[in-house]
């Protein structure tokens, strides 16, 4: 296992990285991480990257997000990596206007450095929906790393706003994929 901005930072100079590596990421801040996945992970020593969509933050609407004082702490944890997944997680960036998605980003951007302490180089598409000009907007708004749900590996990728990664429910097809040459 290996931290993502590892990974990240090795796409951006073609680095090499150990075979069959793999960044585990969490998206849409749910408290269930918290409770459930971060004490198996830490006793694990296992690194994560938590793509959190900043308006949410707190909320007990649906399934309970985690504060930032809980995100805070995760934060302390060299373990963990806090990114963002835009404020309010809109079901297709690519509906936004430019306007729309400028907020978007940067609302979430200061946000996570004002509560952190930190400004986020990576941002997670939601839903995995993005085009050209979301990417774009992204980097101008100040991301270095933008990161999709297509399901390929990561060194796949066309450019570091559109970093492929997997969804949890494509486990068996990336461990496939990580064993092909």
């Amino acid at each position: 296992f290996v931290p993502l901005d590892r990974l990240s930072a090795r796409l951006a100079d073609g680095g090499p990285l150990p075979p069959r590596s793999v960044a585990i990421t969490f998206a849409d801040n749910y408290r269930g991480f918290l409770i459930h996945a971060w004490p198996i992970l830490k006793e694990r020593g296992i690194p994560v990257t938590l793509f959190v969509h900043t308006g949410h933050v707190g909320s007990q609407k649906g399934r309970p997000k985690m504060t930032w004082e809980e995100l805070r702490t995760l934060a302390a944890d060299p373990l963990i990596s806090v990114q963002s997944q835009t404020v309010s997680h809109p079901p297709d960036l690519t509906k936004l206007t430019d306007e729309q998605l400028a907020a978007e980003f940067a609302d979430s951007r200061d946000a996570i450095r004002r509560e952190l302490g930190e400004r986020p180089p990576m941002i997670a598409y939601p839903s995995g929906k993005f085009d050209e000009r979301v990417a774009r907007l992204a980097r101008e708004a100040g991301y270095d790393f933008g990161f999709t749900e297509e399901q390929t590996p990561a060194e796949a990728s066309p450019d570091l706003m559109r970093i492929a990664r997997y969804v949890h429910t494509k486990w068996k097809e990336a461990m496939a994929d990580a064993d092909r040459p």
